[in-house]
């Protein structure tokens, strides 16, 4: 039996499977709207040669039809979906955890594991959304800010207004343009450093010692060094690795 955890998010599906000690390895990151990408990488993995249990975090109702849709015409009959942070067995302080996603649960599992020393701590997430996750020193967490990321704020200043381009920052562009396109770049990626900068600052603000720092998602590499510099503490699959650990705990693994 091999484990798949798998990430359905806005942008992208990431799967990775287990080994036999519960670690994550072999994780693939394709287009949530490519299936016969998904069903190359179930080829290549020879996924139909032997049974398969998938533990899936998913954000996305609609493609989260399609998927299982995609795993049922393979003959996939253990599928454990979490939809919301309700489904997530993290200690929490949420008013509402069944309207708040699985994957911010997960990605505080997988940072609290990454940083089992204990202590406050931020999670910083940067997908389609950035979130900044609050966690007390006893493991709880407290919620979070959600914001604009990158690509969202670039479409959104596209596809509202009348004249201003698609734009997609590079690493660290400069503070300023000359021209619109790079005024754009500016806006947009010193603006969500600035957002990301603000709530960290806001969430750690009286708090001893001081939270520790876990970023994630796709643009994680791109903005934590504005923030953290060049020594931030990345884990780009940190929800898959909330998952994995999941999985160790309950037992369920690949044999």
């Amino acid at each position: 039996m091999v484990t798949i955890v798998a990430d359905l998010g806005n942008s992208r599906l990431k799967w990775g499977r287990l080994d036999r000690d519960g670690s994550l390895r072999d994780v693939i990151a394709v287009a949530v709207d490519d299936p016969a990408r998904w069903a190359a990488v179930w080829e290549a993995w020879q996924l139909g040669s032997l049974p398969s249990r998938w533990s899936v975090s998913s954000v996305n109702p609609p493609l989260a039809e399609r998927l299982a849709a995609f795993l049922a015409e393979r003959g996939v009959a253990s599928v454990h979906w979490f939809r919301s942070a309700a489904d997530v067995p993290v200690r929490h302080d949420l008013e509402a955890p069944e309207t708040a996603g699985a994957d911010r649960a997960f990605a505080v599992l997988g940072a609290l594991a990454v940083r089992n020393a204990g202590g406050p701590g931020i999670v910083v997430s940067c997908g389609t959304a950035v979130t900044v996750e609050r966690i007390a020193a006893s493991g709880v967490w407290l919620g979070g800010a959600i914001a604009a990321g990158l690509g969202l704020t670039a479409r959104a200043l596209h596809m509202l207004t009348a004249q201003l381009p698609l734009v997609e920052p590079g690493a660290t562009p400069a503070a300023w343009g000359r021209s619109t396109r790079p005024a754009l770049e500016a806006g947009v990626y010193w603006g969500v450093v600035g957002a990301i900068r603000e709530l960290v600052s806001r969430q750690a603000a009286g708090v001893e010692p001081s939270p520790w720092r876990v970023w994630t998602g796709g643009d994680a590499a791109r903005l934590a060094p504005a923030v953290d510099g060049e020594d931030a503490s990345v884990v780009p699959d940190l929800v898959l690795h909330g998952l994995a650990g999941l999985e160790r705990q309950s037992g369920r693994r690949e044999r």
